[in-house]
């Protein structure tokens, strides 16, 4: 696959995620472009792959891997993970296990925590992250999270939704029984359940809704 078609959908999710205004957004747009006009370099190198080609490779990957820095980097001191293991709900007819959390200062700064739940043969991992703002943990999701994003199929679907007043989005494998919620709290918190073995992704948004997200939301 090209470099600009595989570096797409990362451009688009960054666009995307900068769209709240101010300082962070024009960073983020900054980004979008290095690793863009990154792409298109790596993509003319590889079309000649000699001569003045290699060199053009070379400068895509380090003007990707600048715009891949400035989207890792975040002023935002992150909340320590024993807050959010403490937000990881007990929910009737769940067992919960393996509750644990860790955070780190680099690559990407970040914390989280997660916990696994059963009941019988079914089992849904929940895991609570602050990404601090970081639109490299962020922009992925952006284009999904778009309100209206509809996917279907006779697999499956993926749609964008809401829980409470925070955007999310859901997938649901019909074969594997297996789905996954994902909801954004502030732009910054993400808190995703994903659910195997499971009758339907009702089971699996339950769990993300026994969440506290607005306590989570006014944590710093």
């Amino acid at each position: 696959m090209k470099a600009r078609t595989m570096m797409a959908a990362l451009v688009l999710g960054v666009a995307a995620a900068g769209c709240g205004g101010g300082s962070e957004q024009r960073e983020a747009e900054q980004a979008a472009d290095q690793i863009r006009q990154g792409a298109e370099q790596i993509q003319r190198g590889a079309e000649q792959l000699t001569g003045s080609g290699a060199e053009e490779l070379a400068r895509g990957f380090e003007q990707m891997a600048q715009g891949f820095q400035q989207l890792a980097q975040s002023d935002v001191t992150v909340v320590d993970y024993e807050a959010l293991k403490a937000a990881l709900p007990q929910v009737d007819g769940w067992t919960q296990s393996n509750a644990r959390g860790e955070q780190m200062s680099a690559p990407i700064r970040h914390s989280r925590a997660e916990a696994r739940y059963t009941r019988g043969d079914s089992s849904i991992e929940l895991e609570i992250t602050d990404s601090a703002m970081n639109q490299l943990m962020l922009a992925p999701m952006a284009m999904f999270l778009a309100a209206g994003f509809e996917e279907r199929s006779d697999e499956g679907f993926r749609r964008s939704t809401k829980i409470g007043a925070h955007p999310a989005f859901e997938e649901w494998d019909t074969d594997a029984r297996r789905g996954e919620v994902t909801v954004v709290v502030g732009n910054r918190f993400i808190v995703q359940a994903t659910g195997h073995d499971v009758n339907d992704l009702s089971e699996v948004r339950a769990l993300v809704e026994a969440v506290d997200l607005d306590r989570i939301a006014g944590l710093n």
